[in-house]
């Protein structure tokens, strides 16, 4: 028990930071929608740490029953796979490698890949690392060792390339842009090409959980009761979507779904203009995922479940 509340804290404090291959079809965190690139997970996934991925007919998710070991199931199997013995977050998984934060103690978020079959298991740095965006032959993340500044290395762990100066967190790579917020301002939001040229301030709203889709950033706006906004990627178009605290923000084809403070935390979803409310689950759920078909979250037992998109039965990842 002691282990899996110590790995939902470190989660935590991890997206908290601020305070102190799949196709785009599968994955979309491009602004056209027409992202050629591969990317590991979705921008929405990684807001919320990165638990679940999906490709080529597999799942792979952190199964907290086993210390936050990464897991894979094939399909609409019911057998599952152990890939590692680390605890992870923040999995991307592309071509035949997943990639992963290892939170271990003794690894302290180092980012490590392992082959899909659990072979190879490598590590690639020696930095605490969080919001790993694994684009291309790029792996972008924000530097714990360095005073949470991005950095973007190969995937082999080569290469490696400080971009900014600020505090980064809930860090979103869309094409040739970086945007995330910045503790050194506040939590507003910024934008840094991923070259590390063309740093702009988006907006001054303190936010979180941003996510990135065709054109607009969806966030949790701090500044204003940590509400649901949009503002476009050049800082325009600003508009509240829900007049209520919204947490764990994940955008995903057509719809907005957050953890709704103000309803004991389940989860509901809104259409991109903020219309359509629905209720989705009815306990408190944290870490939002999307993936395959499915919502995967932690309820307020630490304990992984999924439901459909547009709601229903809930189940545990694995029963035991």
């Amino acid at each position: 028990m002691k282990r899996k509340i110590f790995a939902v804290v470190v989660l935590i404090a991890l997206l908290s930071g601020v305070f102190f291959s799949c196709k785009a079809k599968d994955f979309d965190n491009s602004e056209d929608g027409e992202h050629e690139k591969t990317v590991g997970n979705s921008i929405g996934n990684i807001a919320n740490g990165g638990v679940a991925a999906y490709k080529d007919n597999w799942l792979y998710f952190v199964n907290e029953l086993d210390d936050s070991s990464i897991y894979k199931r094939k399909g609409s199997e019911e057998a599952v796979v152990k890939v590692n013995a680390d605890r992870s977050m923040f999995i991307n998984v592309q071509e035949d490698w997943i990639f992963y934060s290892n939170i271990s103690h003794t690894e302290n978020g180092r980012i490590y890949k392992i082959k899909t079959n659990g072979t190879e298991r490598t590590k690639l740095n020696e930095d605490s690392s969080s919001y790993i965006n694994v684009v291309g032959d790029w792996i972008y993340y924000s530097n714990g060792t360095e005073g949470r500044k991005i950095y973007k290395m190969k995937t082999d762990g080569s290469k490696k390339i400080k971009l900014n100066e600020d505090y980064s967190s809930f860090i979103a790579v869309v094409d040739s842009w970086i945007f995330y917020t910045n503790g050194t301002d506040e939590k507003r939001i910024y934008k840094v090409k991923t070259d590390g040229t063309g740093r702009t301030k988006v907006c001054d709203d303190s936010a979180s959980f941003l996510n990135v889709r065709e054109g607009w950033i969806y966030y949790r706006n701090e500044s204003e009761g940590n509400k649901l906004y949009k503002i476009k990627t050049d800082g325009s178009g600003r508009a509240i979507l829900v007049d209520q605290p919204a947490d764990y923000i994940n955008v995903y084809d057509k719809w907005i779904y957050f953890s709704n403070s103000y309803a004991n935390d389940k989860i509901y979803r809104v259409a991109l203009d903020g219309k359509e409310a629905k209720l989705i689950n009815y306990e408190a759920s944290k870490f939002i995922n999307v993936a395959n078909g499915n919502i995967y979250y932690i309820n307020s037992f630490n304990k992984l479940y999924k439901t459909k998109l547009e709601g229903g039965k809930t189940l545990p990842m694995i029963n035991k």
